[in-house]
């Protein structure tokens, strides 16, 4: 099959009643984002033109009606693995509590745990007991990131972090360092506790990552 940013192109998509985020792509709406259920999914022979009508609430679909967005499939808690499927949309009201989306792929059937995450090189400092680290991503997600630059910090190690993504916001969190490749000297952290807005200001970066990728 064909790829896209790693994954294989999903032309069957989501099953009806899967959950699915939606975020509008600029910052004129709320910057947070909303849920959906799939009523219907279709996809062009290539599979990157999407078609999809997606039930919400009624004050969603007041809010994204005409909007550009994000549709991205919910990985639910990331305790299964699941296909990952993301589009950036048109948003029009279809009935008062349904909106039909259209747009293209960015990622599609990226098989993994967790939230979608963007391959990127960003600048992090982790505070520790120890002192501070300076690394930088390898990739992130809203729940973690991949980082270098951390070797010297063993995993089990909690830490503060402050990350600043590619529109120069800084956000915060702390975390934990779960694992830590010896060879290459790259090591995971899983977000634990994330200040208030970083949630959204992470998946927003992330989607903002894949689309420019997607249009290089």
């Amino acid at each position: 099959m064909d790829a896209v940013q790693g994954g294989t192109i999903m032309t069957e998509g989501p099953a009806v009643d899967t959950t699915v985020t939606l975020m509008p792509t600029t910052s004129a709406g709320t910057g947070v984002w909303h849920t959906g259920t799939v009523r219907s999914w279709t996809a062009g022979a290539a599979g990157l033109v999407v078609t999809s009508h997606v039930t919400t609430s009624r004050e969603t679909v007041e809010e994204l009606d005409g909007q550009r967005v994000w549709v991205s499939t919910d990985p639910g808690d990331g305790s299964s693995v699941t296909p990952h499927a993301v589009f950036q949309a048109v948003a029009q009201a279809h009935r008062d509590d349904e909106l039909a989306l259209t747009g293209v792929m960015l990622l599609a059937s990226e098989t993994r745990r967790g939230a979608v995450r963007a391959p990127a090189s960003l600048p992090a400092h982790l505070t520790t007991t120890d002192g501070v680290a300076d690394v930088r991503t390898v990739d992130y997600s809203r729940t973690g990131m991949r980082i270098e630059g951390a070797a010297d910090v063993p995993g089990g190690t909690d830490v503060e972090i402050a990350l600043e993504l590619a529109d120069g916001h800084e956000v915060h969190a702390r975390g934990e360092v779960v694992r830590v490749d010896e060879h290459s000297g790259e090591a995971v952290v899983r977000f634990v506790e994330l200040e208030e807005g970083a949630a959204q200001a992470l998946e927003r970066s992330v989607l903002t990552e894949l689309a420019r990728q997607n249009r290089s």
